[in-house]
């Protein structure tokens, strides 16, 4: 399998981006692309040839869409060996998902629900990430969703995602907009959450924009420019947790490959300056 440096930087493979990066040679500075493999299994034609060529010049991590490892409902054990022939043709390390409901007996909801964080659904939780990571042979790295309700009574994000490493041994994808994002429109705070969380568990981050609206409510649209304070809360987790892989998602208005690889440049590089002082 194909390990990434702590300090590379990717971009998500979205459909804009393929034809670009089937015609160029690899891109220096661009160390990796993550991908969802529910858009990309079981495909044949002109897109396998696409996903081989990019393939072949770059590694490449899956961050799926679908798991819902928080559903009532069991999980989708043909799904999960469809998951591990992907991952193992394409020699993927990293298979990462969300941590989150996206599911239920009706089907797939096409939304990200958050779980109730809760002591007592942490063994739950536990016994079925033992399970995605004994039938795709890799451990399952869980991503922080940005969540627009709470349910009350819950324990801290931070001391939630710590307990259930613990328990798991499953990593953890750190979106750094997602925290800042949670934060913002809770009243929480991101250093707490930040610093509560085990550092070796974190595998790599997401970066990426939002939107402000008229209230003051944030939210996650993954469209926009990372904003100034997401770039210096970014700077904080290196400081506290040291390197990792970092990829810049953006999923709305993607802009042409050559912009997109400016604006990975723009974030990327403050964040791998040495920290002039300590908090």
């Amino acid at each position: 399998m194909r390990q990434l440096s702590p300090t590379a930087c990717g971009l998500g493979l979205r459909p804009e981006l393929v034809p670009a990066l089937c015609e160029r040679a690899p891109v220096p500075g661009l160390d990796f692309l993550e991908l969802a493999p529910e858009n990309w299994m079981g495909i044949g034609g002109r897109r396998r040839e696409q996903l081989d060529c990019i393939a072949g010049k770059y590694p490449l991590v899956a961050h799926g869409l679908s798991l819902s490892i928080g559903a009532t409902e069991p999980l989708d054990v043909r799904f999960l060996r469809e998951v591990r022939a992907f991952l193992d043709d394409y020699a993927i390390a990293i298979y990462s998902d969300h941590l989150s409901t996206s599911r239920d007996a009706q089907g797939q909801l096409y939304d990200l629900l958050p779980i109730p964080r809760r002591l007592e659904n942490i063994a739950y939780l536990a016994d079925r990430i033992a399970m995605v990571q004994d039938m795709t042979g890799r451990r399952l790295v869980l991503e922080n969703i940005s969540r627009y309700h709470e349910y009350g009574g819950e324990m801290p994000e931070g001391e939630f995602l710590a307990e259930l490493v613990r328990h798991s041994s499953c990593g953890l994808l750190l979106d750094i907009n997602n925290a800042w994002v949670n934060a913002r429109n809770h009243g929480q705070d991101v250093q707490a959450f930040i610093r509560a969380l085990p550092a070796e568990a974190i595998a790599y981050h997401h970066i990426a924009g939002h939107l402000e609206l008229a209230d003051g409510t944030l939210l996650d649209t993954h469209g926009t420019p990372v904003a100034d304070e997401v770039a210096d809360l970014g700077r904080e987790v290196r400081r506290l947790h040291g390197d990792r892989p970092l990829l810049l998602e953006r999923d709305n208005f993607v802009p042409a490959l050559d912009a997109l690889l400016k604006e990975l440049r723009a974030v990327s590089a403050p964040l791998a300056r040495k920290p002039s002082h300590a908090c």
